[in-house]
C-alpha cells in the first residue's frame, strides 16, 4: 500500500491532473494493479475504463474512471461501492502538486482493500471506483451515477476514501455518513471502539481550509455527495485539512506513514463491519 501511494504521488504522475500525461500514467498504473489483484471488468467497461465528457458534455475534455468489482460470497447481486478519486491539481509552472494525501492515499487504500477481498472474500459484492475529475467538480462520481453498470437499487452503500494521511496532533480520523442512519452510526461507534487512532463520528464543523477562510461542507466535499444525491447511503472516511493541503508540499516525504496505515486499517474494519451488519439485518 505504501509503495502504491509512493508511485501515485511520484514525479512520473506529475500531480495526475485530468487530461494530462500524469493522469494517463496513473490510469495505466491503476489498470495494471486491478488486473494483478484479480478485479473483474464489467462487460461494458473494457479494461476497467469508463469515459465521460466534462464539463457540460464538452467533446474536448474526457475523464476516465477506473471501475471493477469482486463477487460476494453470499449476496452476489448486492453491492458496496468503494470510491477514491485519483486525480489532483497537476503542475503549475515549475511547481508540482503531487497530491500524496489528496488523494493518492485513498486510492492506495482502495487497492489494498481490493487485495484483501480478493484473498478473503466478503458476503456482498464490492465495486472499486477510482474516479477522475473530482477536483473540478465531482465529475467522475456524477458520471458513474448517471451510467451505472448495475441497478441503483442493488447498491447498498458507498464508502468514500479521501485524504487519509494527516491526523493532526490528536491523530484524528473522521467518518461522516448519511444523516439519521442508525445502522451506519452503530458501525462507526463499534469500529471507533477498536480503531488504533482517534476515530471521530462526524468531521469538524466549520473547518476552514485556505487563506481566504472558506469553510468546508464535508457532506458535499467529495465523491460521496453524488451518491447521496442519488439516494444511496454513504460513509465518508478522511482526515481534516492541513497546511500542506493543495500545495506542492503534499508529497510522499511529508505523509505520516504510521497514521496512514492505521487509517487504512480502520477503513478496512468499516467495510467488514458494514458487510457483516447488513448480513445480520
Amino acid at each position: 500500500m505504501i509503495d502504491d501511494l509512493a508511485t501515485l504521488s511520484s514525479a512520473k504522475m506529475s500531480g495526475r491532473k485530468t487530461g494530462s500525461i500524469g493522469s494517463v500514467n496513473a490510469r495505466n498504473f491503476l489498470q495494471a494493479r486491478f488486473k494483478k489483484i484479480g478485479v473483474a471488468n464489467f462487460p461494458q467497461r473494457a479494461e476497467y475504463i469508463q469515459t465521460f465528457p466534462f464539463p457540460n458534455n464538452s467533446a474536448n475534455n474526457q475523464g476516465f474512471n477506473i471501475v471493477g468489482w469482486l463477487k460476494g460470497n453470499t449476496f452476489a447481486d448486492q453491492f458496496i461501492v468503494v470510491t477514491a478519486h485519483y486525480d489532483h491539481l497537476g503542475a503549475k509552472g515549475r511547481h508540482v502538486y503531487y497530491g500524496a494525501d489528496d488523494n493518492a492515499s485513498g486510492v492506495a487504500t482502495l487497492l489494498a482493500i481490493a487485495g484483501k477481498i480478493s484473498e478473503l472474500g466478503l458476503a456482498h459484492s464490492v465495486i472499486f471506483l477510482a474516479t477522475d475529475a473530482e477536483e473540478q467538480g465531482l465529475y467522475g462520481a456524477k458520471a458513474f451515477i448517471k451510467n451505472l453498470p448495475i441497478s441503483k437499487n442493488n447498491i447498498k452503500l458507498n464508502i468514500n476514501l479521501d485524504m487519509l494521511c494527516e491526523g493532526g496532533r490528536k491523530n484524528r480520523l473522521y467518518a461522516t455518513f448519511t444523516r439519521a442512519d442508525q445502522q451506519l452510526a452503530n458501525i462507526v461507534k463499534n469500529v471507533a471502539d477498536i480503531a488504533g487512532l482517534c476515530f471521530i463520528n462526524g468531521h469538524r464543523k466549520n473547518q476552514r481550509f485556505d487563506r481566504f477562510e472558506r469553510k468546508i461542507n464535508w457532506r458535499k466535499s467529495s465523491e460521496h455527495a453524488a451518491f447521496a444525491k442519488a439516494g444511496i447511503p454513504y460513509l465518508f472516511v478522511g482526515g481534516g485539512v492541513h497546511k500542506r493541503y493543495h500545495t506542492p508540499k503534499d508529497n510522499f516525504e511529508n505523509i505520516d506513514k504510521e497514521f496512514y496505515v492505521s487509517a487504512a486499517e480502520t477503513a478496512w474494519l468499516l467495510l467488514q463491519a458494514a458487510d457483516a451488519y447488513q448480513v445480520l439485518n
